[in-house]
């Protein structure tokens, strides 16, 4: 073993090389550069530098799938085809070999993605030298997005590539590829992405980087591996040897977090990038949406005499929520890119295939190249958060002889040849030819033919425009305070309703079991019989319809008044935790939406007449119109539920948005307090010992939101009041 027991968490950042200058953590030598294009080579190139890895492989990513298969199907010959077989053929083949695998630990709006506990990590398939930590140290709402592998401090593969589902894919990107389906045997869209294969030195400081987010993550630090004889493990004949003795620097974001100080090294090298650019900018990225980038690139389109900018861009992203977010934020960005581009130098493209339609490529590329003097490629978006809030990891080739800038040329023209469906040489022929990047572009384009780059039409939604706040919240440049999210989304004036509201829960959890504790201890308990009273009511769940009658008494309460909480309590003692949550939150959703057509009905004339000043604090929160502050009044009400609907139907918000925002904001309070209420009841009937340990655990941590909501939103209010 190579790690030690509680290593003291370092406070600053890794030393910086005072050689790289503003923009690089380090500026370093690699013997050999090559670019890894499409799945097909990355995963195939990931397992073979693995295999060949002696002493240590260090492993960064985001996301991983122990059932991701590395080979495609027509290669069963190379051995374990899936990474779990992978990592335990590498252990086994090379006995002093220790594999350390930190993966994000992602938030659980992801659960439904992601692999919940991989195999490698289960009892049965665990390997005493393969280590796997999963890494939530970040601020809240961050992530970890360094992508890397690290081999003996020898090679390394640093991109957008995770060992992940529905990332492999042949370049062809055709339509129905059988062999592009996930673990569980469901086919997926195509996917198209990059990254750097590198030996040299510079894998010595990429594996300083890795053991130092190891110790963040487990207090444990990993020893620099001994070098092993023979030379460092290439990926064979899948990727081609790009350049050799090149200069490479390291680029990082890093948000201040916990003593480690705020890095911006990606930000500032790609906004000199365009900044120092005077013949052509290329952009690959998954997303377009930095502030800070989009105003390098307006000052330069601004200008007479200047680049031209080519951005390939996905058409739209995969998910409902990002197109309604993170496309909103790009589709603006664009806008003023347009306006900019006064002299025609600007295209916005996304690649195309014929057959595709309705699916599109998903580009996942992070790529930028300026003057084929620079090449900078990593795990970091072009979006405010890769820039300063998430943890990520870039490196730049730089183009300092006559021979690296040919070799950068030859990356970017093999790029531009796999969109168009033509030959690298054809690009570089019709690019001397025209004298232009764009016009050789135009030249090769075949649109509605093979492949082809298609334009990329944005028009930005205006009641989506509306709604979508700004970058801040959906797209964080740095980490913010709690307190500040919360002052987002919660006026001073209403912190004090609130403030009640939080005591009030958790005053009504401490009741709740103070009763069952009366019930359990006492005489009383004898007199009143809880299993008996549940018996005699369990006749209205067994009865021919019940399920049905309260569901319709339910919303019928709701829509007259009656608070959300005791039908949500009601729901879990007479029906148990899952069906009373889903009697209590189908209620819930069936009453808001009456609710809001019966407000579009009213009008906000005659609510007013009925709800005098409550209809204007009610509909001050509901000035935005959008998804996101629905969703926030059903996680934090500040209002009565019903008052919530009536309003927002007379406030002529979209349905669409008020139902969606509902979905998602009533869904936390009601899992929690139907899983708490049937666990009362259960300790109440049956109080063992585990039965008991999980509901104190439970009356804690609700009490201990309730009472530390309201203390937080009390100091909120004395602050706002000081200042």
């Amino acid at each position: 073993m190579q790690t030690t027991d509680d290593q003291p968490s370092r406070d600053a950042a890794l030393t910086s090389d005072p050689r790289a200058g503003d923009g690089f953590w380090r500026l370093s030598r690699a013997d050999r550069v090559g670019l890894v294009v499409d799945g097909e080579n990355w995963f195939p190139a990931f397992a073979e530098m693995l295999a060949g890895a002696r002493r240590q492989a260090l492993i960064l990513c985001w996301d991983v799938d122990s059932r991701v298969r590395m080979y495609g199907p027509d290669e069963a010959e190379q051995g374990p085809t899936h990474l779990t077989g992978v990592l335990h053929r590498a252990l086994a083949d090379n006995p002093e070999l220790e594999i350390h695998l930190l993966p994000w630990d992602f938030a659980m709006i992801y659960a439904f993605e992601r692999e919940w506990l991989p195999l490698f990590n289960r009892p049965l398939s665990r390997h005493p030298r393969l280590h796997v930590k999963f890494d939530g140290r970040h601020p809240l709402g961050a992530s970890h997005h360094q992508k890397l592998l690290v081999v003996d401090d020898r090679a390394a593969l640093v991109g957008g590539f995770d060992p992940s589902k529905w990332r492999w894919d042949r370049r062809a990107h055709a339509p129905g590829d059988a062999a592009r389906q996930d673990p569980d045997g469901h086919p997926y869209p195509p996917f198209h992405d990059l990254a750097l294969a590198v030996t040299g030195p510079v894998c010595r400081d990429l594996g300083e980087l890795a053991r130092d987010r190891w110790q963040r993550a487990t207090g444990r630090s990993v020893a620099p591996p001994e070098a092993p004889s023979g030379s460092p493990p290439w990926p064979g004949q899948r990727v081609a040897v790009a350049l050799e003795n090149a200069s490479v620097g390291i680029t990082r974001t890093l948000p201040a977090y916990h003593g480690q100080p705020e890095v911006r090294e990606i930000e500032i090298t790609l906004c000199r990038m365009v900044g120092t650019a005077r013949r052509c900018i290329y952009i690959e990225n998954q997303y377009f949406t930095s502030h800070r980038v989009g105003e390098a690139l307006v000052e330069s389109l601004e200008q007479p005499a200047g680049p031209e900018v080519i951005l390939v861009l996905p058409r739209e992203k995969d998910g409902w929520l990002e197109r309604m977010t993170m496309d909103v934020l790009r589709a603006r960005l664009i806008e003023r890119l347009r306006e900019a581009d006064r002299h025609g130098r600007l295209r916005i493209l996304y690649a195309a295939v014929e057959g595709l339609e309705p699916d599109m490529v998903s580009l996942h590329s992070k790529l930028v190249i300026a003057d084929d003097d620079h090449l900078n490629l990593g795990s970091a978006n072009t979006s405010n958060r890769s820039m300063g809030f998430d943890s990520e990891l870039n490196l730049s080739l730089l183009g300092d002889s006559e021979r690296a800038r040919q070799a950068i040329a030859s990356m970017r023209h093999e790029l531009l040849a796999e969109h168009l469906g033509v030959t690298r040489s054809q690009v570089a022929e019709a690019e001397r030819r025209e004298g232009s990047t764009i016009r050789a572009i135009e030249t090769l384009n075949q649109p509605g033919h093979g492949r082809w780059l298609e334009t990329l039409d944005i028009t930005l939604d205006e009641s989506l425009d509306r709604q979508v706040p700004d970058s801040a919240v959906i797209d964080p440049e740095r980490a913010r305070p709690p307190e500040e999210l919360i002052d987002m989304f919660i006026e001073g004036r209403s912190r004090r309703p609130l403030r009640r509201k939080a005591t009030a829960f958790a005053l009504v959890i401490a009741a709740l079991v103070a009763i069952a504790l009366v019930l359990r201890l006492t005489p009383l308990g004898e007199q009143v019989a809880p299993r008996e009273v549940l018996d005699r009511l369990a006749g209205l769940r067994h009865m021919e319809g019940g399920v049905w009658l309260f569901l319709a008494l339910a919303t019928a309460g709701l829509l007259v008044g009656v608070p959300a909480t005791p039908v949500i309590v009601a729901a879990a003692l007479l029906f148990g935790a899952w069906t009373g949550f889903g009697l209590a939150y189908g209620a819930l959703l069936m009453a808001a939406i009456m609710g809001f057509f019966a407000g579009q009905l009213l009008g906000a004339e005659a609510l007013r007449r009925l709800a005098g000043k409550r209809l204007d604090q009610v509909s001050r929160h509901l000035a935005r119109r959008g998804v996101l502050t629905i969703f926030s009044l059903r996680l934090m009400p500040v209002a009565p539920f019903t008052m919530v609907n009536l309003v927002a139907g007379a406030s002529r918000i979209q349905a669409r948005d008020f139902i969606i925002g509902s979905l998602l904001g009533l869904l936390p309070g009601t899992i929690a307090l139907t899983v708490f209420s049937d666990q009362l009841l259960r300790t109440l009937l049956d109080p063992g010992p585990t039965a008991i340990a999980v509901l104190v655990l439970l009356t804690v941590v609700f009490i201990g939101i309730g009472w530390g909501l309201s203390r937080w939103l009390a100091l909120r209010e004395q602050a706002s009041g000081s200042s």
